[in-house]
């Protein structure tokens, strides 16, 4: 999602079992060891990306632009806007909503068998 509203740089991430989900990430070169990191979270294995470039600018200018209740309201209209495209969903025979909606994320599928989706 692009919830932040700095793409890939920064977004908002939830996730069950973070150890699960960062080693599916790490990347540890000799040269970025540390003798911390057992004790400090390292957050370079929750992303794709190894350099910095100007992700604190952009994340910076953003907070700057919309205020922390300007963030808010865009991310509680996405979260309105899940709730609509759900209900549309919901709507039509042919769909099915296969999660429990409470954020900005809707999932979907096509009712039937697995030819339906190939056509």
């Amino acid at each position: 999602n692009k919830w932040m509203l700095v793409s890939f740089d920064c977004s908002c991430m939830w996730v069950k079992d973070k150890h699960k989900f960062t080693q599916g990430m790490i990347v540890d070169p000799l040269y970025l060891q540390h003798s911390n990191s057992d004790t400090a979270i390292d957050y370079r294995h929750w992303g794709v990306p190894l350099s910095r470039r100007f992700r604190a600018l952009k994340l910076w200018f953003t907070i700057r632009s919309y205020g922390v209740s300007g963030l808010q309201d865009y991310i509680r209209n996405h979260c309105r806007l899940a709730k609509v495209f759900e209900s549309k969903v919901l709507k039509d025979s042919r769909f099915q909503v296969v999660n429990e909606v409470k954020v900005g994320l809707v999932c979907f599928k096509l009712k039937g068998s697995n030819e339906l989706n190939r056509k």
